[in-house]
């Protein structure tokens, strides 16, 4: 008998424009059943993702909810990549699920160390979702399609704030379990000069 492990999520979504902030945090469990129009990667599990191929499906996957919902496509970017996979990072084996584990500083601070918050910027914003699943619900489609059915997941894939986007992807969870789990980790951002 197959034991279902719901997906873990939680987002955090912070927008600086001057001096506002929102923060805002959500944990849910949701079923995935997306269709795969993103190659082969989109369906396929933590054993057989790498790394790469986890983060242009994930890319691929919340660029389409972007079409459906009439707005542009995120770009990749590399420095919100590496500040995703630090995260990821430690997140993998260590017992911690959220946006800020032991030795690491929020949000923000991960984005000024990897160099995306810097140079003068007259506004800016950023966003973050988590998860990780076990077997089917690992697989980039079941993700996405979590995050698609969890309002505050939702608000960072479809808001006009974001242009650029960051992945993380590691096969394993939080309690070091490396048998069929992935964990993800999507930086949402926007910079101008």
């Amino acid at each position: 008998m197959a034991v279902r492990t719901p997906i873990r999520l939680a987002v955090v979504a912070v927008l600086a424009l001057g001096a506002a902030l929102l923060v805002l945090v959500v944990s849910a469990p949701a079923p995935a059943t997306a269709a795969d129009a993103c190659g082969k990667w989109g369906d396929a599990g933590p054993g057989e993702l790498a790394p790469g191929e986890a983060r242009k499906a994930i890319l691929c996957l919340i660029n389409e909810e972007r079409d459906k919902a009439g707005l542009g496509s995120l770009e990749r970017d590399k420095r919100l990549q590496k500040a995703a996979q630090r995260h990821n990072d430690r997140m993998d084996g260590t017992g911690c699920f959220d946006h800020a584990c032991n030795g690491e500083g929020e949000l923000g601070r991960r984005l000024e160390a990897v160099g995306y918050l810097s140079g003068g910027l007259s506004r800016w914003a950023y966003g973050e979702n988590i998860a990780w699943g076990m077997g089917s619900r690992a697989t980039p489609e079941a993700i996405v399609d979590a995050w698609m059915h969890s309002s505050g997941h939702r608000a960072n894939i479809l808001s006009r704030d974001f242009r650029e986007l960051g992945v993380g992807y590691s096969a394993g969870t939080p309690s070091g379990s490396r048998d069929q789990g992935g964990i993800y980790t999507a930086d949402f951002g926007l910079r101008v000069g």
